[in-house]
């Protein structure tokens, strides 16, 4: 990428290189998406030369909302508020999440209130082309950041980090190669960093819709023997479908038309049938559980998607891949200034500092699917009174949403 001269934009100029951070070293960055965006991004900012891999990022929608949305906890919020790339998210397209209902199938329920845990949101819902275009005008004028558009093709481990080669034949030598090209992870493979993936039986369907019912910034959830489904809140009189179905009814609520379509969802979360009507065609993608040996090799480490897939019930798949930023450049802040950004040490202060966290995540949502996703009568009754008692204890409530909060 070209350096931009100014700050006309709006978009802050780079940082300075943080304390203890030689500026010698370059990364490659491979992998365009959010992730890989604000990786880049928080690297270049700190006075590291930065190769950026893959296509450039699709442009955001100008009329209805993007398929693909999330919930962004506070603490990525303010990784991106940091990195000053928040503001030029637009903020009219956005919607806070100041309440969240959860319903058991046989009348248990819990409710999260922000004010009343002392915060102003519980998460803010923002669409993943918002967030893309942000990271990249930053990107874009970063002049410590240039951008290669091609594709990913192999590695070779170095004394010094890793010289990759591209599509086309191109090489570039690296100090360290970061893998955020999601959960098909070409860096993954090419590291023979082994996988392992198990299916959780169901397909995730996402879909918007115009709804006559106002959701006063109310994010709700529905756990059922129908899968999970949740509706959370966008500008206006809009909502946002996330329905973790059994792969046995998926096919026959994609087959639907529109209108019955939107019947089906409204009725499924106990609306009126004319309340929903849909905003775009919905989409889908099976879920899986992907869990990886290692997080780093000799000269690389991966995040996000290459990283962990965890089930979405609890919408923080995003959010984790964030979090593997914010440490990865918390660790680059603190690395003595003589060690080397592929340093075998550096990288296993990373690799140990995500482990916790993303185990944590893995067991606590493919618990939670578990327990609901069980036909089980008992463990069905247990679940829903368990709902219930959390939802009595107000100190409990409000650490878990600090916990969310991020």
């Amino acid at each position: 990428m070209a350096a931009v001269a100014g700050s006309g934009s709006g978009v802050a100029a780079p940082l300075a290189p943080a304390a203890g951070v030689a500026p010698e070293g370059r990364v490659l960055v491979v992998g365009t998406g959010v992730v890989g965006l604000c990786a880049a991004l928080g690297a270049a900012q700190r006075g590291l030369r930065v190769s950026l891999v893959g296509p450039v990022p699709r442009p955001a929608s100008t009329a209805a909302f993007d398929a693909r949305i999330y919930a962004l906890s506070e603490g990525a919020r303010a990784l991106l508020e940091a990195q000053r790339v928040w503001p030029q998210v637009d903020a009219r397209r956005c919607s806070p999440v100041a309440r969240m209902r959860i319903f058991g199938d046989a009348g248990g329920a819990l409710a999260f209130d922000a004010l009343a845990a002392g915060a102003s949101r519980l998460a803010t819902i923002v669409e993943e082309t918002q967030l893309l275009q942000a990271l990249w005008l930053a990107c874009s004028l970063s002049p410590n950041i240039e951008h290669l558009p091609l594709a990913f093709d192999s590695l070779e481990p170095t004394p010094t980090g890793a010289q990759v080669r591209l599509s086309g034949g191109t090489l570039r030598a690296a100090s360290l190669v970061l893998g955020a090209d999601g959960r098909e992870s070409a860096v993954r493979a090419a590291a023979g960093i082994r996988v392992r993936r198990r299916a959780y039986g169901h397909t995730a369907i996402v879909a918007n819709f115009a709804t006559r019912q106002p959701h006063h910034e109310q994010a709700q959830q529905w756990f059922t023997d129908e899968g999970i489904v949740a509706l959370l809140p966008l500008p206006g009189a809009a909502v946002s479908l996330v329905w973790s179905a059994p792969q046995e009814l998926a096919p026959a609520l994609l087959a639907l038309e529109a209108d019955a379509f939107a019947r089906r969802v409204a009725l499924r979360c106990g609306l009126a049938p004319d309340t929903l009507a849909v905003l775009g065609p919905p989409q889908s993608f099976v879920l899986e559980r992907l869990v990886v040996e290692r997080l780093v090799g000799p000269g690389l480490a991966l995040m996000g998607d290459a990283a962990h897939v965890v089930h979405p019930l609890a919408g923080q798949g995003l959010n984790l891949g964030l979090q593997d930023v914010a440490d990865f450049l918390r660790l680059l802040d603190a690395r003595e200034p003589w060690r080397a950004l592929g340093d075998r040490v550096f990288l296993r202060r990373y690799d140990r500092a995500r482990a916790e966290p993303i185990a944590l995540m893995r067991t606590t949502v493919d618990t939670l699917a578990g327990l609901f996703g069980t036909p089980d009568a008992r463990v069905r009754r247990l679940r829903n009174l368990g709902l219930s008692a959390v939802n009595a204890v107000a100190p409990l409530k409000h650490a878990l949403v600090r916990h969310a909060l991020g």
